[in-house]
């Protein structure tokens, strides 16, 4: 059995009572993307200021002697499965930098999305030890439900900016970032993202520390900067190249993770990084240089018609003190006083096919979000009193369903954010520059 195996069935089979046996668990002490960052660390000798371990040495040892450049390239939405799936079809880059390394899964966090994976990326914390628990948060301090990708309420246009109200990104997730730890060590970074990105509330949050953000508009810029960095880096120095493309989750929610788009967005990725960045790349960048790739969380297809519209269920409106928050695909629910058995018991006989319900405590014991040592009562009042898991590709929504058909170009045909092996495993991807 090959390693990527063997770490496949050890994430397939851990398990938690009363959630769905085929439900992959984030895996925080070792096979995470938590594990990344102090990985990144320990292979440029930093020393590491966290509670997560760095990956098990046997996965990147080999490859990590004499690095002195990392570029750690973060693919939005691209699940392990999806990959290797497409990676069996045809030979890219990708089953090139497999051979001459390592490819294998690891989890994601959960709430398996964006904000909450890429603060973990970028922190080596899990979610419940940097707070960033999701994308709609109820922030009590500010007295609104919250849509964080927006940094605005989740009335999005009727309030206004967070950051108008009094909120401060760069205080809301107060752990040591990589870019600050590494910073601290005399590692330089650069961090590569979309120009829309440079200076948004997000950035300033994920990439706090990094020593430049540098913008791009597509693929063909960003492999001409990239190039630009790993050339003009000093040869004494230690450097992190951080680059970040969203283009496979966009493609994704518009089209679904099913069909042509997904591998056609990959291979457009591939034959990029193929043909305008590794040819360009002089031999003396490419030595000591280790090229890690990883993904935030995978993707799910979600149909229209498995929607849930909350508004075609009264009674289960009834029982709830505010809209759902969190994730479409894994919502904490806010019960009224006196509600909690009523909302379960509506689960149960309504949804209970589409979706499990779990209770918050029982969550947090779990270890779904990190050390139940590191809950705060901020994070507390975050998860609400349950959380209610997709177990296919359902979702909710407080639209009703006229609503949604006639703005159903903009529905969501892939999503993400539960438990499912779609979702959960992502790739870690190993190779060594000088040896592609």
């Amino acid at each position: 059995m090959t390693l990527a195996k063997e770490v496949e069935q050890q994430l397939r089979g851990r398990h938690v009572p009363g959630l769905p046996r085929e439900f992959v668990l984030p895996h925080y002490d070792g096979y995470s993307i938590a594990n990344v960052a102090p990985t990144v660390a320990r292979i440029l000798g930093v020393e590491w200021d966290g509670s997560a371990p760095p990956l098990p040495e046997d996965v990147w040892g080999a490859h990590a002697e004499g690095v002195r450049c990392i570029l750690l390239l973060v693919l939005d939405a691209t699940g392990f499965l999806q990959l290797s799936h497409w990676m069996g079809g045809e030979r890219s880059i990708f089953t090139r930098a497999a051979d001459a390394g390592v490819l294998l899964p690891i989890t994601s966090v959960f709430p398996s999305t964006t904000v909450s994976a890429l603060t973990t990326l970028w922190t080596g914390r899990t979610p419940l030890e940097h707070g960033f628990l999701g994308t709609r948060l109820l922030l009590p301090g500010l007295g609104v439900l919250a849509n964080m990708l927006k940094s605005a309420p989740a009335a999005y246009g009727r309030g206004g900016r967070l950051e108008d109200w009094g909120w401060d990104p760069e205080h809301f997730v107060t752990v040591a970032t990589l870019g600050e730890q590494l910073a601290a060590a005399g590692v330089d970074t650069v961090a590569h993202t979309q120009r829309a990105f440079v200076g948004s509330s997000l950035t300033r949050i994920f990439l706090r520390g990094m020593g430049e953000v540098r913008g791009y508009v597509g693929l063909s810029d960003l492999w001409v900067n990239m190039l630009r960095t790993l050339i003009d880096r000093p040869a004494d120095k230690r450097l992190v190249v951080d680059a970040y493309w969203s283009g496979i989750d966009d493609v994704g929610h518009v089209y679904g993770p099913e069909g042509e788009y997904l591998p056609s967005a990959l291979r457009l990725l591939g034959r990029s990084f193929e043909e305008d960045f590794l040819p360009s790349l002089p031999e003396e960048a490419r030595r000591n240089t280790l090229l890690v790739i990883t993904a935030d969380h995978g993707q799910i297809a979600t149909p229209p018609e498995r929607v849930v519209h909350l508004p075609d269920h009264p009674a289960l409106l009834e029982t709830l003190l505010l809209p759902p928050a969190g994730e479409t695909r894994a919502a904490y629910l806010y019960a009224r006083p006196g509600q909690t058995e009523a909302l379960r018991a509506y689960v149960a006989e309504h949804l209970a096919d589409r979706f499990a319900l779990l209770h918050s405590e029982e969550a947090l014991e779990a270890g779904l979000f990190g050390p139940v040592e590191a809950l705060t009562p901020a994070s507390r009042v975050r998860l609400g009193d349950a959380i209610l898991i997709a177990r296919d590709g359902s979702r909710v929504t407080m639209k009703k369903e006229e609503e949604a058909e006639k703005a159903e170009t903009h529905q969501l045909r892939g999503h993400h954010g539960s438990l499912t092996p779609d979702e959960m495993l992502v790739p870690l991807l190993m190779a060594r520059l000088d040896v592609l």
